[in-house]
C-alpha cells in the first residue's frame, strides 16, 4: 500500500507542479533528518533530502561518519541526538508542507520540509550536525 501511494504522490507531484507540496502530520522524528508522517490515512518514513545529519547511536555508518568529519564516535552521537532535537521542535505544533522529490532505496519518500516559506532542509545544514548530501 505504501509504494502504491507513494507511486501516486510521485505522479502528483510532476503532473500538477503547482500543487506538488502537500501539507503532512508529522508523527515522529526519528533523528535529523529522517521524519514520520501521515496524509490522510498513509503513514510512511521522509527522508530530508540533499543533508545529512549525524547518527545518533553507535553503529557503523556513525563510525564511518566520526573517521569523515574526524570527530570522536561520542561526539559524533552526540551531535546527532542534538539534530534530533533541533529538528523535533523545529516541527512541533507546525503546519509542515511536504515537497515530494522521490523514493531512496529504503522506501522512504524524498524530499524537502516546509514551515510556511522556511525550508527546514536548509536550516538543519545550518546547525553544526548536519552536511550536505549528494545522492
Amino acid at each position: 500500500m505504501k509504494k502504491i501511494f507513494l507511486f501516486f504522490l510521485l505522479l502528483f507531484s510532476f503532473v500538477t507542479p503547482a500543487f506538488s507540496s502537500t501539507k503532512i502530520n508529522v508523527i515522529k522524528v526519528y533523528d535529523g533528518d529522517t521524519i514520520l508522517a501521515q496524509i490522510e490515512d498513509n503513514i510512511f518514513r521522509i527522508r530530508l533530502i540533499n543533508i545529512d545529519c549525524f547518527e545518533g547511536t553507535k553503529s557503523d555508518r556513525a563510525k564511518w561518519q566520526a573517521r569523515k568529519y574526524k570527530i570522536s564516535l561520542d561526539e559524533l552521537i552526540e551531535g546527532g541526538n542534538i539534530a534530533g532535537d533541533i529538528l523535533a521542535q523545529k516541527l512541533k505544533n507546525k503546519n509542515v508542507t511536504f515537497k515530494f522529490m522521490g523514493i531512496d532505496k529504503y522506501n522512504r519518500a524524498l524530499g524537502i520540509i516546509y514551515i510556511d516559506e522556511r525550508n527546514i532542509n536548509d536550516e538543519m545544514l545550518k546547525t553544526n550536525y548536519c552536511k550536505p548530501y549528494k545522492r
